[in-house]
């Protein structure tokens, strides 16, 4: 046998298959040559992966008029997330506002009714914030698809709330790297998101960014994966102490600088609301469900003792008040009964009032009412000076108004049951809330509040009124109360005027304020008795956010 000889080291023919295969490729490389030798620098600079900017206003802030007309200027929209509690008060954008953003192409957003913390509610009162909110906005014309979580907080229940309310998406914010931080999280959302009912974005703009920051969350994205980038901004001013805000100014300069960015085709970058990114149809209004009214002779009131705590303060109770004064608003051991009380004191009093609230929500703690009917409200009480029950309703938007106010109680220095029949509840109101206040320097304790039905409720015991004259007086709108005569030291209220009220949510996170026409200033020869009806305006009582 010969030996093995080694194999000569030749490269082996290609098949015929191969051969063919090459020279089409060939043929394909100087196609590709052309192209490239034709737009080359074109195509070089188009490497920009697609971003997409949302530019997003959360509250209704009325400076962000402003900034509309900025977005108005260079062509681009907005989406502009509402309260709808809020909207007319004070610092808030009205209703020909919003028909001026809607006009101009903006998207109109819902942002809940009173801007709570969404997961500290139960989810039967997140959804009635957030299908009321929905509701309303289709009422007033606009059919919304888009909502921003209050706080950017949110639970389960807060996306099923969203998604049950026919809402087509939810934003959330600080799941993307900004100069505020979350280092090592996502340049971008993705497109469609990855989670509609919780679309992530960098944190808000804040008073400490600048030019450089808000283009660099434009321009990182485009070099890696593209995406969607949600900008979202409050208050437009250089009064840092409305944080989160920035100066208009800035905000023109980037608008600018976004303009000239999104028109360089090779940027690949557009503008386009949050509707327009998650797309999806309008869905059919649901309608919030609020609880029915407490049965004859049961207590409306949840937790009536003040014994249950919640976030600092008693469950289903609010701190509330307005006006140049100090008040302090704790819980006192020194209770009518279990073991915990409110307590009110009141120092540097100049004007307007403070008390403890049961809480403006729409349900899960406000009682509801029927419009027709009176009803018997009460507590028992300890005074160094006369105090009366200020009283709120709630309309069938959910938005709260101050109502009414009732005769003065005296001062008790033992726990004195405090009681008051109301006027008949006009109609389109729903929900009340009330509570004893005081209207100059002295202390306060209540426990034990009630709220009952005037038909089956129990027979309040007898209080003694603080005097017996009376005189009238007329208020505005048009309508005439009786008062008696007492000797305080200082009128009930400011003169009748918008007034701004200032209210604690029991959760510390919310502010609140009450605007309107309150009675007119008493002489130190006033105060009033059972108004019988009586009702002294009813103007919005809403709520400030972050």
């Amino acid at each position: 046998m010969l030996p093995l000889q080694p194999v000569a080291d030749t490269p082996p023919r290609p098949s015929r298959r191969l051969t063919v295969l090459l020279a089409v490729l060939a043929v394909l490389g100087l196609v590709l040559t052309a192209i490239v030798s034709i737009t080359g620098p074109a195509r070089a600079a188009t490497a920009n992966k697609h971003v997409v900017v949302s530019l997003t206003f959360d509250d209704g802030d009325a400076e962000q008029m402003q900034a509309a007309a900025v977005l108005q200027q260079y062509g681009f929209t907005g989406t502009f997330f509402i309260i709808t509690g809020y909207v007319g008060a004070p610092g808030y954008v009205t209703r020909d506002n919003i028909a001026t953003l809607a006009a101009a192409g903006n998207e109109i957003g819902g942002h809940t009714v009173t801007h709570p913390d969404m997961p500290l509610l139960s989810a039967a009162e997140q959804q009635r914030q957030v299908c009321q909110s929905r509701a309303t906005l289709a009422s007033w014309g606009y059919q919304t698809r888009s909502f921003a979580y209050p706080f950017a907080d949110a639970n389960r229940a807060s996306e099923n709330a969203v998604r049950n309310c026919g809402f087509n998406s939810a934003r959330g914010l600080g799941d993307v790297q900004s100069v505020a931080g979350c280092a090592g999280c996502v340049l971008a959302e993705t497109i469609p998101p990855r989670n509609p009912m919780w679309t992530r974005a960098p944190d808000e703009v804040s008073s400490s960014w600048k030019l450089q920051d808000l283009e660099n969350l434009v321009t990182a994205p485009a070099t890696a994966k593209g995406g969607w980038v949600q900008l979202t901004f409050h208050h437009f001013s250089d009064n840092t102490a409305l944080d989160p805000t920035m100066d208009l100014g800035l905000f023109t300069q980037f608008i600018q600088w976004l303009s000239a960015y999104t028109h360089t085709a090779a940027n690949n970058a557009t503008v386009e609301t949050v509707g327009q990114v998650v797309g999806g149809p309008v869905k059919p209004v649901v309608q919030a469900v609020y609880p029915a009214p407490a049965p004859a002779g049961v207590n409306a009131v949840k937790n009536p003792s003040m014994e249950t705590q919640a976030q600092g303060a008693p469950s289903c109770f609010m701190k509330g008040g307005y006006g140049n004064n100090t008040p302090t608003l704790t819980t006192t051991s020194d209770a009518h009964t279990g073991t915990v009380a409110g307590l009110l004191t009141m120092a540097n009093y100049t004007d307007g009032d403070a008390k403890w609230l049961t809480t403006f929500d729409l349900g899960e703690c406000a009682p509801t009412v029927v419009p027709g009917q009176t009803y018997q409200m009460s507590t028992w009480y300890k005074s160094s000076t006369v105090t009366q029950f200020a009283v709120y309703l709630r309309d069938t938007d959910g938005v709260w108004h101050y109502w009414t106010s009732s005769p003065w109680l005296a001062a008790a220095s033992t726990y004195t049951l405090g009681s008051w029949t109301t006027a008949a509840i006009p109609a389109g109101y729903s929900g009340i809330s009330f509570g004893l206040n005081l209207f100059q320097n002295g202390t306060l304790e209540t426990d034990d509040y009630a709220l009952y039905n005037s038909v089956g409720a129990p027979a309040p015991a007898a209080v003694a009124p603080a005097s017996t004259t009376t005189v009238t007086s007329t208020l505005t709108p048009a309508t005439v109360q009786t008062f008696a005569a007492t000797a305080p030291a200082k009128p009930k209220v400011a003169p009748n005027t918008s007034t701004k009220v200032t209210v604690v949510s029991s959760g510390g996170r919310t502010l609140a304020r009450q605007l309107g026409q309150v009675p007119a200033p008493r002489t130190a020869a006033q105060t009033p008795a059972v108004p019988s009806g009586s009702v002294s305006g009813l103007a919005p009582a809403t709520t400030l956010s972050h």
